[in-house]
């Protein structure tokens, strides 16, 4: 998916908000965002939004001489997704279908998200995700192709949402899968790295890898920056599962079958796939 204009305002958003979780001073805030605006004027908005997203924020990180302005609430994220996780887990277990209520909640945690303007309730929306709809025919196929592969490939998203996604990747273990979860290679926004995977002790039921060859990371993995590793198991997994929004913008056009997770927060991804902003998304390309 390509950027557009109107991602313009939210990068400015996000230059805004990483400054401000770093300084409160006015004059260090301002150079942030000239900065930024500077090079989105000559912006090449064919790129996907993630690619541009880097950018933006290596200018935030250069600027503020910060290596993760999110470090924060990264680790606030994670200590709430460790906190909530034992109830996320007895819901599951009383389901009649506990793989769809790991899925709905896998979606109701993508509100984890300080890479958009919008901001959620998430325990609020756990209720809310439990009694959404999930297209029927995408997760009969969702259930037969997991159900048929052995091997199963996890784009993860956001630190914190990554205790959701645990929930979702344990009812796949249960069911005898292998499981390979790709997280970022160094700190973008709030986005997962291989330290938030073992801090929720993913890679004691998947194999962790970083799937960016190149520094510094995007908030999306997409296929010209795919490591060795995530690129060998894209090629040779059964399923891919795809997490948020940004993983869904730098893959939507591959030519892979993707199963992508999300809550819809920006009018554009809205358009693009067919669905409202606020909405509970299970959509399969390909």
């Amino acid at each position: 998916m390509k950027a557009y204009l109107d991602c313009v305002p939210c990068f400015l958003s996000q230059a805004l908000e990483a400054a401000r979780m770093v300084t409160n001073d006015y004059d260090k805030e301002r150079e942030v965002l000239l900065k930024v605006m500077d090079f989105l004027r000559n912006a090449n908005l064919n790129r996907t939004p993630p690619e541009i997203s880097r950018e933006v924020h290596r200018i935030i990180r250069e600027t503020l001489a910060v290596d993760d302005p999110y470090r924060k609430v990264k680790r606030e994220s994670n200590e709430f997704g460790k906190k909530i996780y034992p109830k996320l887990m007895e819901k599951v277990r009383e389901s009649k279908d506990p793989l769809l209520t790991a899925v709905k909640l896998a979606i109701a945690g993508n509100a984890i998200d300080f890479g958009t303007m919008q901001r959620y309730d998430v325990l609020k929306l756990i209720d809310k995700a439990l009694g959404a709809r999930i297209d029927e025919e995408i997760y009969r196929r969702f259930r037969e192709d997991v159900l048929k592969g052995k091997r199963i490939l996890y784009l993860l998203d956001n630190a914190g949402e990554i205790f959701f996604d645990r929930i979702l990747m344990e009812e796949l273990h249960r069911e005898g899968k292998e499981i390979v979860c790709a997280v970022r290679k160094g700190a973008i926004i709030n986005d997962a790295t291989i330290e938030d995977a073992k801090f929720a002790d993913i890679d004691k039921i998947a194999r962790v890898i970083e799937g960016e060859m190149y520094l510094p990371p995007a908030p999306g993995f997409f296929e010209d920056n795919f490591s060795p590793e995530l690129r060998e198991e894209f090629g040779r997994c059964d399923v891919v599962i795809s997490k948020g929004q940004g993983n869904y913008e730098a893959l939507s056009d591959s030519g892979r079958r993707i199963y992508f997770l999300l809550l819809v927060k920006c009018k554009l991804v809205a358009r693009d796939i067919g669905r409202e902003v606020g909405d509970f998304v299970m959509k399969v390309i390909n």
